[in-house]
């Protein structure tokens, strides 16, 4: 009996460690799949380009960028709704930081919520009623001077 307990706690150990798996690691990376730009122009008149992926229905809407390991400074995914109201987001499986940029109807910024902290089951809503987001890496917004009150334009790759 003693052997039996002795076994099960090393199994278990190394299993808590990550020496001892019951399954492979699974991991892979949901590759990005360019769909169309979305521009920025900001107040001093520059222009941010991202590649953008498009979610614009209501699958592609709920998947976002949840699972993702990786994604470039210039890419970023634009979220285009049915219609504006205050949107809302959570960061459940979601393994990037990512600045959440909210775009009325009109394309102009209304809302920048930066930093989103990863895997986080908090919502996060805009204080704006919003048509479109677009979600780009933590810290863009800030980095690259975009702020409420730029335009935004989106040209959807054919």
């Amino acid at each position: 009996m003693k052997k039996h307990v002795i076994l099960f706690l090393m199994i278990f150990i190394l299993m808590q460690t990550g020496c001892l798996r019951s399954e492979r690691n699974t991991r892979t990376d949901i590759p990005f799949k360019k769909q169309g730009t979305v521009s920025i122009i900001n107040s001093a008149d520059d222009e941010i380009i991202f590649d953008v992926e498009i979610a614009d229905d209501l699958w592609k809407r709920a998947q976002g960028l949840m699972f993702r390991y990786k994604l470039e400074a210039n890419q970023g995914m634009f979220f285009i709704f049915d219609f504006q109201e205050q949107q809302s987001f959570w960061m459940k499986n979601t393994y990037l930081s990512l600045d959440m940029i909210f775009v009325d109807e009109d394309f102009i910024i209304v809302d920048i919520h930066p930093n989103a902290f990863p895997l986080s089951e908090e919502p996060i809503i805009s204080e704006q009623p919003a048509m479109y987001v677009l979600e780009v890496l933590g810290g863009t917004a800030r980095r690259m001077n975009i702020k409420v009150g730029d335009r935004v334009e989106l040209r959807i790759k054919n």
